[in-house]
């Protein structure tokens, strides 16, 4: 069985070295082309996804069944608060991307990599940093 303290860490840790591998399946993309416009709502689809399903890990290491988890829930909530921002940004930024396969690329990539890193930093820790996502 896995402790406590290490359960919740491997997950983001391992997402992230995934993120790559799952954003280089999909094909060229052109901007006039509606299926290069489907693909990148997929791309951002899929990074909002993973964003979501680590956010609810960290939430969920604040609290354990019925106890208090390991992750002070103060920490995890203002950090919640601070992925909750970026997504926004992200999705601002999104809309205003040329909707072709390498700056969807570009930017999910950059997103997940930058709040994957803030929620795994977060959760090694027990700390946030005063700045929230760094770039978002």
């Amino acid at each position: 069985m896995i402790p406590a303290t290490t359960k919740y860490l491997r997950t983001p840790g391992m997402a992230i070295v995934l993120l790559p591998a799952f954003l280089s399946l999909t094909t060229p993309a052109h901007a006039d082309d509606p299926q290069g416009q489907r693909e990148c709502a997929s791309l951002r689809a899929a990074v909002l996804q993973l964003v979501g399903d680590w956010s609810k890990n960290m939430l969920f290491s604040s609290r354990d069944m019925d106890q208090n988890g390991w992750l002070d829930a103060n920490v995890a909530n203002s950090a919640f608060k601070d992925v909750q921002i970026a997504v926004m940004q992200f999705d601002y930024a999104y809309e205003a991307v040329t909707k072709v396969r390498n700056a969807c690329h570009e930017l999910a990539f950059r997103f997940g990599m930058d709040v994957g890193g803030y929620i795994e930093g977060v959760m090694a820790t027990g700390t946030r940093p005063a700045k929230g996502v760094a770039g978002w």
